[in-house]
């Protein structure tokens, strides 16, 4: 069989289970055909009748226990063997092992039939033995047959009903079935460290199809703004330049407003566009702020605590109003030296934007809109957003520092 089996994979792998059915076959119809000789050989007069009833019972119960553990090692001596060939090997649709449920009731049922024939042999003189005692004996050893045979079945199915329930939610997570079910943890032995390991499998695939679903979802907002709201303030930009050209002198300073505006939102949405398609999901929080920083010439960031405390929607806002405060600082207050603060202290963010560049006159910020000026108005909305405050101040020796503080525990 062996030497058929090489020949192919699909052989190679029916090979365990054909050897187990061809040792049971054969070895049990060999124990039968033996007994039927000995029986035809015995002279008369050699034994009574009801001596040779229980030897042959007591000769058939033990070969066909030594049988079937003769077969089970045969399937397990013939997997280990092949083991190392398949290995890589892909098991044939065709291909089923003998199951587990029927290895455990084998074994099980085997051993008892191998021990109560060894038993009755050693125990029991059939030649004195009474009928209603020898009786006895042969219901006893049926008991324990019985009884064995059904604590391997449900052993056996205990173990085979783990190993499915686990394999089934296996399918369903490589089908890329229902996530709202986890992998069911069974027993604490070998098949608990399988379905624990599935779980951590699960876990990786779900985090893995988050990530990718968030990085679609950038992408696709990235590509909303670029291809449609960065595209359109473009156009309106030179749209106003090109009416400014023509239109009578008193609206000319409107139109260049209007046009100065339109080319701050398109810059601000080609920034936004840049972090949104360049950052990574797995990147540190402090090397995006790094790279955020990196954009403006004499910047200096100074980062204080564990940056990947900040959920991922203050991260975004927190990105957004440093670089608004950058933004401002350059543009408005001509600042030549400016610092920038990020710092978690007593379960709270705090930024800090500073600069030595003319400061900031105590005015509300709704005026500053009228000047077109939102940036500050923005950055209290984000602030606001993540339930925390906004500070605007001048400092004693020169600039202005803009402050936010809100709690981590925010979005």
């Amino acid at each position: 069989m062996t030497t058929k089996s090489a020949r192919s994979a699909h052989a190679l792998w029916a090979l365990p289970s054909d050897l187990f059915r061809g040792a049971l076959i054969i070895g049990a119809a060999t124990v039968i055909v033996v007994r039927i000789a000995t029986l035809a050989l015995v002279g008369p007069g050699t034994a009574t009748s009801r001596t040779l009833i229980v030897t042959t019972i007591e000769d058939v119960l033990y070969g066909l226990g030594v049988v079937a553990l003769v077969a089970l090692a045969a399937f397990a001596l013939a997997r280990t063997v092949l083991r190392p060939v398949l290995r890589e090997r892909r098991a044939p649709d065709s291909a089923r092992d003998i199951t587990l449920r029927t290895r455990f009731l084998v074994a099980t049922t085997g051993a008892s039939f191998a021990t109560a024939g060894v038993l009755l042999d050693v125990l029991v003189d059939f030649e004195r033995t009474s009928d209603a005692v020898l009786a006895g004996y042969l219901l006893t050893a049926a008991a324990l047959v019985g009884f064995a045979a059904t604590i391997g079945w449900f052993v056996g199915d205990d173990t085979a009903r783990g190993i499915e329930s686990v394999s089934a939610r296996l399918r369903e997570l490589a089908s890329r079935g229902s996530a709202e079910s986890t992998v069911p943890l069974l027993a604490a032995d070998e098949i608990g460290e399988l379905a624990a390991a599935a779980m951590e499998i699960e876990r990786r695939l779900r985090s893995q199809e988050t990530t990718a679903a968030a990085a679609g979802e950038r992408e696709r907002i990235a590509r909303e703004l670029h291809d449609g709201v960065a595209k359109s303030v473009s156009v309106l930009a030179l749209e106003a330049a090109t009416i400014a050209g023509h239109a009578p002198e008193t609206l000319r300073p409107e139109l260049a407003r209007v046009e100065r505006l339109a080319r701050l939102l398109s810059e601000e949405l080609r920034a936004i566009v840049t972090d949104v398609r360049s950052r990574d999901g797995d990147e540190p929080f402090e090397q995006s702020m790094r790279r955020v920083a990196g954009r403006h010439p004499h910047i200096d960031l100074e980062i204080q605590g564990d940056l990947e405390r900040i959920g991922p929607l203050a991260r975004f806002e927190i990105m957004r109003m440093v670089e608004e405060g950058l933004r401002n600082a350059e543009r408005h207050a001509g600042a030549t030296e400016i610092v920038a603060r990020i710092a978690l202290i007593d379960g709270h963010v705090r930024l800090e934007v500073a600069d030595n560049g003319r400061g900031i006159d105590d005015v509300p910020l709704e005026r500053l809109a009228d000047e077109g000026r939102y940036g500050l108005i923005g950055i209290r909305e984000r602030a606001e957003l993540l339930r925390g405050t906004l500070t605007v101040e001048r400092r004693p020796q020169g600039g202005t520092v803009v402050r936010v503080a809100f709690p981590l525990t925010g979005p």
